[in-house]
Protein backbone atom coordinates (compact mmCIF):
# COMPACT_ATOMS: atom_id res chain seq x y z
CA UNK A 1 0.00 0.00 0.00
CA UNK A 2 3.08 2.60 0.33
CA UNK A 3 3.15 2.55 -3.31
CA UNK A 4 -0.07 4.14 -3.61
CA UNK A 5 0.68 6.39 -0.61
CA UNK A 6 3.95 7.66 -2.40
CA UNK A 7 2.15 8.45 -5.84
CA UNK A 8 -0.93 10.11 -4.19
CA UNK A 9 1.57 12.66 -2.11
CA UNK A 10 3.82 12.91 -4.81
CA UNK A 11 0.95 13.83 -7.44
CA UNK A 12 0.21 16.25 -4.55
CA UNK A 13 3.87 18.14 -4.52
CA UNK A 14 2.98 18.32 -8.61
CA UNK A 15 -0.60 19.95 -7.98
CA UNK A 16 0.74 22.56 -5.89
CA UNK A 17 3.57 23.70 -8.20
CA UNK A 18 0.84 24.34 -10.96
CA UNK A 19 -1.00 26.41 -7.55
CA UNK A 20 -3.53 24.16 -7.14
CA UNK A 21 -4.64 24.49 -3.23
CA UNK A 22 -7.58 22.84 -1.02
CA UNK A 23 -8.91 25.58 1.49
CA UNK A 24 -6.00 27.92 1.19
CA UNK A 25 -3.78 25.23 2.04
CA UNK A 26 -0.29 23.39 -0.28
CA UNK A 27 -1.17 20.21 -0.39
CA UNK A 28 2.86 19.73 -1.40
CA UNK A 29 3.95 20.86 1.81
CA UNK A 30 1.43 18.13 3.66
CA UNK A 31 3.04 15.49 1.19
CA UNK A 32 6.45 15.97 1.74
CA UNK A 33 5.90 16.76 5.47
CA UNK A 34 4.53 12.65 5.31
CA UNK A 35 7.77 12.00 3.03
CA UNK A 36 9.47 13.06 5.93
CA UNK A 37 7.88 10.42 8.04
CA UNK A 38 7.81 8.00 5.42
CA UNK A 39 11.50 8.07 4.90
CA UNK A 40 12.19 7.64 8.26
CA UNK A 41 9.94 4.55 8.52
CA UNK A 42 11.88 2.80 5.69
CA UNK A 43 15.43 3.71 6.47
CA UNK A 44 14.38 2.07 10.20
CA UNK A 45 12.93 -1.03 7.96
CA UNK A 46 16.33 -1.02 5.95
CA UNK A 47 18.40 -0.92 9.10
CA UNK A 48 16.66 -3.59 11.22
CA UNK A 49 15.38 -5.46 9.10
CA UNK A 50 17.29 -6.17 5.67
CA UNK A 51 20.81 -4.76 5.89
CA UNK A 52 22.35 -7.36 8.17
CA UNK A 53 24.64 -6.60 11.00
CA UNK A 54 28.55 -6.55 10.76
CA UNK A 55 31.49 -4.26 10.34
CA UNK A 56 30.27 -2.92 7.13
CA UNK A 57 26.32 -2.32 8.15
CA UNK A 58 26.77 1.42 7.93
CA UNK A 59 28.58 1.48 4.39
CA UNK A 60 26.33 -0.32 3.18
CA UNK A 61 22.78 1.24 4.15
CA UNK A 62 24.92 4.75 3.04
CA UNK A 63 25.62 3.01 -0.44
CA UNK A 64 22.04 1.95 -0.92
CA UNK A 65 20.46 5.14 -0.01
CA UNK A 66 23.19 6.79 -2.61
CA UNK A 67 21.60 4.31 -5.22
CA UNK A 68 17.82 4.77 -4.15
CA UNK A 69 18.62 8.70 -4.46
CA UNK A 70 21.28 9.76 -7.16
CA UNK A 71 21.02 7.59 -10.30
CA UNK A 72 17.30 8.86 -11.38
CA UNK A 73 17.87 12.30 -9.79
CA UNK A 74 21.20 12.23 -12.40
CA UNK A 75 19.11 11.50 -15.10
CA UNK A 76 15.82 13.75 -14.60
CA UNK A 77 18.67 16.32 -14.22
CA UNK A 78 20.78 15.69 -17.40
CA UNK A 79 17.19 15.68 -19.36
CA UNK A 80 16.77 19.06 -17.93
CA UNK A 81 19.92 20.07 -18.77
CA UNK A 82 19.77 19.06 -22.24
CA UNK A 83 16.20 20.79 -22.57
CA UNK A 84 17.66 23.84 -21.17
CA UNK A 85 20.77 24.36 -23.50
CA UNK A 86 19.10 23.45 -26.26
CA UNK A 87 15.85 26.36 -26.21
CA UNK A 88 17.89 28.80 -23.85
CA UNK A 89 14.36 28.34 -21.30
CA UNK A 90 14.57 30.72 -18.62
CA UNK A 91 17.83 32.07 -19.49
CA UNK A 92 20.34 29.35 -17.73
CA UNK A 93 23.55 29.88 -15.95
CA UNK A 94 25.39 27.10 -16.65
CA UNK A 95 28.46 27.92 -13.98
CA UNK A 96 30.76 24.75 -12.55
CA UNK A 97 29.85 25.82 -8.92
CA UNK A 98 25.95 25.92 -9.82
CA UNK A 99 26.06 22.46 -11.61
CA UNK A 100 28.04 20.48 -8.86
CA UNK A 101 25.87 21.88 -6.15
CA UNK A 102 22.64 20.62 -8.00
CA UNK A 103 24.35 17.17 -8.61
CA UNK A 104 25.58 17.18 -4.90
CA UNK A 105 21.80 17.61 -3.67
CA UNK A 106 22.88 18.46 -0.52
CA UNK A 107 23.05 22.37 -0.89
CA UNK A 108 19.56 22.85 -2.28
CA UNK A 109 18.16 22.80 1.32
CA UNK A 110 20.30 25.67 1.73
CA UNK A 111 19.66 27.97 -0.83
CA UNK A 112 18.92 30.39 1.26
CA UNK A 113 22.35 30.66 2.38
CA UNK A 114 24.27 29.03 -1.18
CA UNK A 115 23.13 29.85 -4.78
CA UNK A 116 22.23 26.72 -6.56
CA UNK A 117 20.06 28.86 -9.46
CA UNK A 118 20.42 27.47 -12.96
CA UNK A 119 17.76 29.07 -14.29
CA UNK A 120 17.74 32.85 -14.08
CA UNK A 121 14.45 33.99 -14.92
CA UNK A 122 12.77 32.86 -13.06
CA UNK A 123 15.30 31.60 -10.50
CA UNK A 124 14.96 28.00 -10.30
CA UNK A 125 17.39 24.99 -9.66
CA UNK A 126 17.30 22.35 -12.27
CA UNK A 127 14.54 20.40 -10.37
CA UNK A 128 13.03 22.95 -7.92
CA UNK A 129 11.68 20.35 -5.29
CA UNK A 130 14.78 18.37 -5.15
CA UNK A 131 15.42 20.83 -2.18
CA UNK A 132 13.82 18.11 0.40
CA UNK A 133 16.04 15.32 -1.35
CA UNK A 134 18.54 17.63 0.32
CA UNK A 135 17.18 17.92 3.41
CA UNK A 136 16.27 14.12 3.42
CA UNK A 137 19.85 12.93 2.95
CA UNK A 138 20.96 14.63 5.68
CA UNK A 139 18.57 12.45 7.68
CA UNK A 140 19.86 9.28 6.10
CA UNK A 141 23.48 10.71 7.12
CA UNK A 142 21.75 10.86 11.09
CA UNK A 143 19.18 8.17 11.62
CA UNK A 144 21.69 5.25 11.56
CA UNK A 145 22.77 6.65 14.79
CA UNK A 146 19.79 7.58 16.47
CA UNK A 147 18.68 3.73 15.73
CA UNK A 148 21.71 2.59 17.37
CA UNK A 149 22.25 4.91 19.94
CA UNK A 150 18.49 5.63 21.79
CA UNK A 151 20.03 8.21 23.96
CA UNK A 152 21.29 9.85 20.58
CA UNK A 153 17.60 9.60 19.42
CA UNK A 154 16.27 11.47 22.47
CA UNK A 155 18.44 14.15 22.59
CA UNK A 156 18.03 14.88 18.56
CA UNK A 157 14.59 14.50 18.60
CA UNK A 158 14.04 17.35 21.79
CA UNK A 159 16.69 19.38 20.33
CA UNK A 160 14.94 19.38 16.88
CA UNK A 161 11.32 19.75 17.88
CA UNK A 162 12.48 22.99 20.26
CA UNK A 163 13.45 24.59 16.92
CA UNK A 164 10.15 23.50 14.98
CA UNK A 165 8.39 24.74 17.63
CA UNK A 166 10.37 28.50 18.07
CA UNK A 167 9.92 28.72 14.32
CA UNK A 168 6.24 28.25 14.44
CA UNK A 169 5.86 31.07 17.19
CA UNK A 170 8.07 32.65 14.59
CA UNK A 171 11.13 33.47 17.13
CA UNK A 172 12.86 32.60 14.41
CA UNK A 173 12.37 31.85 10.52
CA UNK A 174 9.53 30.08 10.51
CA UNK A 175 9.86 28.81 6.72
CA UNK A 176 13.29 27.87 6.81
CA UNK A 177 13.39 26.22 10.39
CA UNK A 178 9.98 24.88 10.51
CA UNK A 179 9.61 23.43 7.54
CA UNK A 180 13.05 23.29 4.99
CA UNK A 181 15.95 22.69 7.35
CA UNK A 182 17.33 19.35 9.34
CA UNK A 183 17.49 21.30 12.05
CA UNK A 184 13.46 21.97 12.31
CA UNK A 185 12.27 18.83 10.95
CA UNK A 186 14.97 15.56 12.16
CA UNK A 187 12.00 15.15 14.64
CA UNK A 188 10.00 13.78 12.02
CA UNK A 189 11.93 11.87 10.31
CA UNK A 190 12.77 10.19 13.65
CA UNK A 191 9.20 9.50 14.58
CA UNK A 192 8.39 7.68 11.03
CA UNK A 193 11.40 5.36 12.04
CA UNK A 194 9.92 4.57 15.71
CA UNK A 195 6.22 4.02 14.27
CA UNK A 196 8.83 1.24 12.27
CA UNK A 197 10.66 -0.08 15.12
CA UNK A 198 7.52 -0.71 17.24
CA UNK A 199 5.43 -1.96 14.35
CA UNK A 200 8.05 -4.33 13.68
CA UNK A 201 7.01 -5.90 16.90
CA UNK A 202 11.33 -6.61 17.62
CA UNK A 203 12.12 -6.61 21.35
CA UNK A 204 12.18 -2.61 22.39
CA UNK A 205 14.65 -1.10 24.58
CA UNK A 206 12.91 0.10 28.06
CA UNK A 207 13.89 3.40 29.12
CA UNK A 208 13.53 4.19 32.86
CA UNK A 209 12.77 7.72 34.57
CA UNK A 210 12.20 8.39 37.96
CA UNK A 211 11.13 4.68 38.28
CA UNK A 212 9.06 4.24 35.15
CA UNK A 213 9.91 1.92 32.33
CA UNK A 214 8.67 2.97 28.83
CA UNK A 215 9.60 1.91 25.37
CA UNK A 216 10.55 5.61 23.46
CA UNK A 217 9.40 4.17 19.96
CA UNK A 218 7.08 3.28 21.25
CA UNK A 219 5.29 6.04 22.81
CA UNK A 220 7.87 8.94 20.98
CA UNK A 221 4.87 9.20 17.69
CA UNK A 222 1.76 9.26 19.70
CA UNK A 223 3.03 11.69 22.17
CA UNK A 224 4.32 13.63 19.44
CA UNK A 225 0.68 13.53 17.56
CA UNK A 226 -0.84 14.62 20.94
CA UNK A 227 1.75 17.37 21.85
CA UNK A 228 1.24 19.09 18.16
CA UNK A 229 -1.89 18.56 18.20
CA UNK A 230 -2.62 20.77 21.28
CA UNK A 231 -0.63 23.15 19.79
CA UNK A 232 -2.26 23.03 16.78
CA UNK A 233 -5.52 23.70 19.10
CA UNK A 234 -3.88 26.89 20.29
CA UNK A 235 -2.84 28.34 17.26
CA UNK A 236 -6.24 28.10 15.44
CA UNK A 237 -7.62 29.30 18.75
CA UNK A 238 -5.55 32.26 18.80
CA UNK A 239 -5.95 32.54 14.67
CA UNK A 240 -2.22 32.81 15.77
CA UNK A 241 -0.90 30.58 12.41
CA UNK A 242 2.49 32.00 10.87
CA UNK A 243 2.10 32.86 7.42
CA UNK A 244 4.75 30.26 6.39
CA UNK A 245 3.17 26.94 5.98
CA UNK A 246 2.62 26.47 9.67
CA UNK A 247 -0.92 24.71 8.91
CA UNK A 248 0.51 22.20 6.55
CA UNK A 249 3.49 20.98 8.66
CA UNK A 250 1.27 20.74 11.51
CA UNK A 251 -1.44 18.68 9.68
CA UNK A 252 1.16 16.84 7.60
CA UNK A 253 2.31 15.47 10.85
CA UNK A 254 -0.91 14.78 12.42
CA UNK A 255 -2.36 13.03 9.69
CA UNK A 256 0.97 10.71 8.84
CA UNK A 257 1.24 9.49 11.64
CA UNK A 258 -1.94 7.52 11.66
CA UNK A 259 -1.82 7.03 8.41
CA UNK A 260 1.41 5.37 7.78
CA UNK A 261 0.59 3.00 11.49
CA UNK A 262 -2.28 2.08 9.25
CA UNK A 263 -0.66 1.12 6.23
CA UNK A 264 1.87 -0.47 8.11
CA UNK A 265 -0.51 -3.25 9.57
CA UNK A 266 -2.77 -3.74 6.77
CA UNK A 267 -1.63 -6.69 4.54
CA UNK A 268 -3.92 -6.41 1.39
CA UNK A 269 -2.09 -6.59 -1.60
CA UNK A 270 -3.35 -4.46 -4.42
CA UNK A 271 -2.20 -4.47 -8.08
CA UNK A 272 0.15 -1.50 -9.40
CA UNK A 273 1.35 -0.80 -5.61
CA UNK A 274 5.13 -1.71 -7.01
CA UNK A 275 4.41 -0.31 -10.06
CA UNK A 276 3.43 3.17 -8.55
CA UNK A 277 5.61 3.49 -5.73
CA UNK A 278 8.76 3.50 -8.64
CA UNK A 279 7.17 5.78 -10.72
CA UNK A 280 6.24 8.38 -8.11
CA UNK A 281 10.20 9.20 -7.46
CA UNK A 282 10.18 9.55 -11.58
CA UNK A 283 7.23 11.94 -10.81
CA UNK A 284 8.05 14.18 -8.39
CA UNK A 285 11.67 14.87 -9.95
CA UNK A 286 10.27 15.27 -13.44
CA UNK A 287 6.96 17.13 -13.62
CA UNK A 288 9.24 20.56 -12.91
CA UNK A 289 10.46 19.86 -16.50
CA UNK A 290 7.15 18.99 -18.10
CA UNK A 291 5.95 22.54 -16.74
CA UNK A 292 8.67 23.88 -17.95
CA UNK A 293 8.41 22.35 -21.53
CA UNK A 294 4.83 23.25 -21.84
CA UNK A 295 5.35 26.69 -21.08
CA UNK A 296 8.27 26.45 -24.00
CA UNK A 297 6.07 25.19 -26.51
CA UNK A 298 2.91 26.28 -25.74
CA UNK A 299 1.35 22.91 -26.59
CA UNK A 300 -1.21 23.35 -23.79
CA UNK A 301 -2.10 26.42 -21.97
CA UNK A 302 -2.51 26.17 -18.05
CA UNK A 303 -5.51 27.20 -18.09
CA UNK A 304 -6.62 24.69 -20.09
CA UNK A 305 -8.37 21.68 -18.77
CA UNK A 306 -5.95 18.81 -19.86
CA UNK A 307 -3.05 20.78 -18.75
CA UNK A 308 -2.90 18.80 -15.41
CA UNK A 309 -3.58 15.48 -17.23
CA UNK A 310 -0.68 15.93 -19.62
CA UNK A 311 2.05 17.10 -17.02
CA UNK A 312 0.90 13.88 -14.83
CA UNK A 313 1.37 11.58 -18.13
CA UNK A 314 4.19 13.10 -19.62
CA UNK A 315 6.11 13.12 -15.96
CA UNK A 316 5.05 9.44 -15.67
CA UNK A 317 6.81 8.66 -19.28
CA UNK A 318 9.66 10.29 -18.43
CA UNK A 319 9.42 8.39 -14.98
CA UNK A 320 8.73 5.11 -16.79
CA UNK A 321 11.30 5.57 -19.13
CA UNK A 322 13.97 6.25 -15.95
CA UNK A 323 12.39 3.32 -14.34
CA UNK A 324 13.54 0.94 -17.15
CA UNK A 325 16.33 1.97 -17.94
CA UNK A 326 18.25 3.55 -14.97
CA UNK A 327 16.52 2.05 -11.72
CA UNK A 328 15.79 -1.35 -13.05
CA UNK A 329 19.56 -2.00 -13.38
CA UNK A 330 20.92 -0.29 -10.23
CA UNK A 331 18.13 -2.13 -8.18
CA UNK A 332 20.25 -5.42 -8.88
CA UNK A 333 23.56 -3.50 -7.53
CA UNK A 334 21.33 -2.15 -4.44
CA UNK A 335 19.91 -6.11 -3.62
Amino acid sequence: MFGYLRFVLAFFVLISHVDIKFYGLNPGVIAVVIFYLLAGYVVAHLWEDIIPNGPQKLVRFYKDRALRIFPLYGYVALLTLVFLAVTNYGDPDFSLPKLLGNFLIVPLSYYMMVDTTILTNPSWCLIPPAWSLGTELQAYLLLPLVLAVKEMKIMLVAASLGVYMLANFSIIHPEYHGYRLISGVFFIFAAGSSLRSHAAKIPLRQENWFGINFSFDSLYPWVLWVVLGCFGLFFFCKNSFSPAYTKETFIGVLAGIPLICLLGKLKLKLPGNNLLGSLSYGLFLSHFLMIWLLDYTRWVDNQDVAYVPVIVLGSGLIAYSGVKMIESRVDKIRK
